[in-house]
């Protein structure tokens, strides 16, 4: 009898340390999952900076927030997954994380999130949402795998959590920034 108890404590162990293994040390963090699931590797914060570009004489400003650097640091396969361990454990995930695109630039990643019109207004009536849908799931309490409900082709991406999880619409206006926002960018292979 004390080795089958022995046999089932060392087996719901050996679980949930593997588990644990793949998730975030810390709050508000992202890890990238190896492929085989045993292992994670955590994505690095991204120094991120909001900028606003002149269009023409009448067309106003456009917004956008830069990475530095022209890739990320952590390359990823075509079907990744990551550990993600929320701020706040009685928010749902989903409003704490979010996937984008960034167009690579020279020495820098952008995301476009709109501007303003020479005359006053938002360029970006549509408020359309660019991120990547994204799948959840729970792997242990206060954590959760997190995937792209796509396959993401070749390219840059970021998760942006924080205050302000939705840069849709975001004003990047004069003396705006991009405070509140945290910042992880992989490169997809």
């Amino acid at each position: 009898m004390k080795h089958v108890l022995l046999v089932v404590l060392v087996a719901l162990f050996s679980s949930t340390a593997s588990a644990q293994d793949v998730c975030p040390e810390f709050a508000n963090m992202v890890n990238v999952i190896s492929e085989d699931g045993k292992s994670s590797k955590e994505l690095s914060m991204e120094k991120a900076v909001a900028k606003q570009k002149k269009k023409g004489i009448y067309r106003g400003w456009d917004n956008s927030v830069r990475l530095e650097g022209a890739s990320a640091k952590v390359s990823v396969g075509k079907s990744p997954a990551f550990a993600f361990k929320p701020l706040n454990a009685e928010v749902h995930p989903a409003q704490q994380i979010k996937l984008y695109p960034f167009d690579t630039k020279k020495d820098y990643r952008e995301l476009s999130v709109g501007g303003t019109r020479a005359w006053g207004g938002s360029k970006d009536k549509k408020a359309e949402d660019d991120s990547v849908p994204i799948e959840i799931e729970k792997i242990t309490k206060g954590c959760y795998k997190v995937k792209a409900g796509v396959e993401l082709p070749p390219g840059e991406y970021a998760f942006n959590l924080g205050s302000i999880a939705d840069v849709k619409g975001a004003n990047a206006g004069w003396g705006s920034s991009v405070e509140g926002q945290v910042w992880f960018g992989f490169t997809v292979k």
